[in-house]
């Protein structure tokens, strides 16, 4: 998925100036106005605008950030296996999935975890990580 700072063809560490720059010259050269009705051009058109409504603003461009360096640290991450939820003890107290690691540790992933649609657990006492494989059920 491309990123706002690849919308605008900006490093991450631009100015707010510099990408002010290069939103002007992008958008005079997508906007539909100028080119017609060309489709692609107006979907860049509108990816240049919602690129330059986030990075504008040191607010939202410091969330930007800080949600993208997630994504690259969740995309770093090792994982070392892949788990079934069926294959994973249930703790109804707790709510809880658990799995013992090769370690002896406990791998424990929460029903709420995997609602917000986390499904990487790493282990207590190591370093292993495992991905939990399940399917979301929708409830009527």
């Amino acid at each position: 998925m491309e990123t706002h700072y690849e919308v605008l063809n900006v490093s991450e560490t631009a100015t707010t100036e510099h990408i002010k720059s290069r939103f002007q010259q992008l958008i005079l050269r997508h906007h539909p106005d100028r080119q017609g009705t060309i489709q692609q051009d107006n979907d860049q058109a509108q990816r240049i605008l919602q690129a330059w409504e986030i990075l504008r603003n040191p607010t939202t461009r410091k969330a930007y950030d800080e949600e993208l360096a997630a994504r690259h640290q969740h995309r770093a991450a090792v994982i070392n296996s892949e788990i079934d939820l069926d294959d994973m003890e249930y703790n109804e107290k707790a709510l809880t999935f658990s799995l013992i690691c090769r370690c002896s540790g406990i791998y424990a992933i929460t029903e709420n975890d995997l609602e917000q649609g986390i499904d990487v657990v790493c282990c207590d006492n190591c370093s292993l990580r495992i991905r939990v494989l399940y399917d979301v059920v929708e409830e009527e």
